[in-house]
């Protein structure tokens, strides 16, 4: 078993029984332990979902590049990106599950959702989706690599959908302003895609089977290099919202971004999002050690925790702003504001959620033949796709 696999799991152990507690509170008593209100009625998990979705397109991008375009040198990390794909897929449909008030109609989208529906589409995708990475899986396994090119190919187009149909659900709402923007699907996109990678990155790091050979240097700079591009991306991305907003200063908007900025949980903004999430890495990236292992692992693991604090600025803001200003004043009671803490239940849920997703990954790499078998991490197995600088 790999150093990193035995600290982890035992600590992802714990993450599960948090899990567990936070599971039964909300079984057995329903949303009544919940945080939230009737103009707060998302939170934590909805943020958390988006995020999780997200990686999985982003980590699934990893494997359209070796299987779908032949990139050679992301032979090794595209085992990893799979199972990875796979697992926070999970993760995010659980939570959002755990979020709806009967869980027990889910199945309702299937089969009584109207072919207009946004979110019905969506969840038809996202099945489809998870068929596709299951049989990747099962390619993997029998090692079809003409299977896996065909798979990974209709997957990426996949990914492309439910990565601009997120930003989609939200830019489509003109009831709501700070959301209502055609720049959102774009945004999600290329966020997604970003956030997934860094995954990848840092697992291909922390959990890596393979030597330290010229193959590995190769996947160390064409990572440094894409997540460099993106990151460039998607701060062109931030800039354009912002400059925007402020420019065209439509109130509900700006008042939004103010309490992103300076409300409450500024730090969310200035920490998360935009120093550990943007600005670290990039400056990790661009340094002359930014090629190195750990260094690389460090972006990686950035960019992905900054990614889940974009989400959360993404969901709060847009309904911590009431459609009549001084609603919020004329009925006072808890459920009746405006503003919004995860409770312990929220918190318990989605640190057992992630690290149930978190352990099956580890377990699978410790488990499944062809993720465990160090003869398939080999140097050199005959491919002829190009290693790329």
């Amino acid at each position: 078993m790999l150093r990193a696999s035995k600290f982890l799991t035992p600590v992802l152990l714990v993450a599960v029984v948090f899990g567990a507690v936070g599971l039964w509170h909300r079984l057995a008593f329903g949303k009544a332990h919940l945080a939230f209100g009737s103009y707060i009625p998302w939170g934590l998990w909805v943020g958390l979902y988006i995020y999780l979705v997200g990686i999985s397109g982003g980590a699934f991008l990893v494997a359209f590049l070796y299987h779908g375009l032949g990139i050679a040198s992301l032979r090794r990390p595209s085992r990893y990106a799979v199972p990875i794909a796979l697992t926070s897929l999970g993760a995010g449909l659980t939570l959002v599950l755990l979020d709806l008030g009967h869980m027990e109609r889910f199945w309702y989208l299937f089969t009584r959702a109207t072919s207009t529906s946004l979110l019905a589409w969506m969840v038809w995708v996202y099945t489809v989706y998870s068929l596709v990475l299951v049989a990747m899986l099962v390619a993997m396994a029998h090692g079809s690599q003409r299977a896996l090119r065909w798979l990974s190919i209709a997957g990426f187009a996949l990914v492309v959908t439910f990565g601009g149909g997120e930003g989609a659900l939200f830019g489509v709402l003109a009831s709501k302003p700070y959301w209502n923007s055609g720049l959102q699907p774009i945004r999600f996109l290329f966020s997604a895609l970003l956030s997934g990678m860094g995954l990848v990155a840092f697992a291909s790091v922390l959990f890596r089977r393979w030597p330290d050979d010229a193959e590995n240097e190769a996947a160390g700079r064409f990572f440094r290099q894409a997540l460099l591009g993106l990151l460039a991306l998607n701060i062109v991305i931030e800039f354009a919202e912002f400059s925007v907003t402020y420019y065209t200063g439509f109130p509900a908007v700006i008042e939004a971004h103010r309490l992103m900025v300076f409300g409450p949980y500024w730090w969310v903004f200035w920490v998360l999002q935009l120093a550990m999430g943007l600005v670290l890495p990039t400056l990790l990236l661009a340094s002359p050690v930014g090629g190195r292992a750990p260094w690389l692992a460090l972006s990686g693991l950035c960019i992905a925790i900054g990614y889940a604090g974009t989400k959360q600025n993404l969901v709060l803001p847009g309904l911590a702003v009431p459609d009549f200003r001084t609603l919020p004043e004329a009925f006072v009671h808890p459920r009746l504001a405006v503003t919004y803490f995860p409770s312990a239940t929220e918190w318990y849920l989605a640190i057992g959620v992630i690290g149930a997703a978190a352990l099956a990954f580890v377990l699978a790499i410790e488990v499944v033949p062809f993720l465990k078998n160090p003869e398939a991490w080999g140097a050199g197995d005959g491919d002829s796709r190009r290693l790329v600088a």
